[in-house]
């Protein structure tokens, strides 16, 4: 009996030490997000709305999946502090059933004009953020690395943020 509940305490001192490691408030780690409502139209990025919310750090490591568009945040000097990859939604799928052929079809739909919805982490000294969309000829790898960003100047400039 006795060992069954040291057992527990010690299970309960493991736990409680992942737990405070997991949820760690690091300086580098960001707790607040900024909700960017956006307008696509002609190739050009503008601002419906903005919302700060918090959330949640994850903690698994994704692999970034390259798109055509990023982004940066600056700050009041001009340093990158984050920089990203979002998609813009361009193709809109539909369904549809053909009644005279007694199928289910669909298509898509490029848009020239839409709304979307992106979240990018909120810092305090962020003055910023640049929409871009990269050359055919810019390789843009690593999303954790800001090197390949700051060549950000080579690739077409979609709009600008202040926040």
């Amino acid at each position: 009996m006795k060992r069954l509940a040291s057992l527990s305490i010690i299970t309960f001192l493991i736990s409680l030490s992942f737990c405070n490691q997991t949820y760690s408030n690091n300086s580098n780690e960001i707790d607040e997000y900024v909700i960017l409502n956006l307008h696509w139209s002609e190739g050009e990025i503008t601002l419906n709305g903005i919302k700060k919310v918090a959330g949640l750090i994850k903690r698994a490591g994704k692999k970034a999946i390259v798109q055509p568009f990023f982004y940066t945040i600056t700050t009041d000097n001009g340093e990158i502090v984050k920089a990203g990859y979002f998609k813009v939604p361009r193709n809109l799928h539909f369904d549809y059933f053909d009644e005279s052929e007694g199928e289910l079809k669909g298509g898509q739909l490029k848009r020239d004009e839409l709304d979307f919805v992106i979240r990018v982490p909120s810092y305090n000294n962020a003055k910023q953020i640049n929409f871009y969309k990269k050359n055919s000829d810019l390789e843009l790898h690593g999303v954790k690395s800001n090197t390949v960003f700051k060549k950000a100047h080579t690739s077409q400039l979609l709009g600008k943020i202040d926040l």
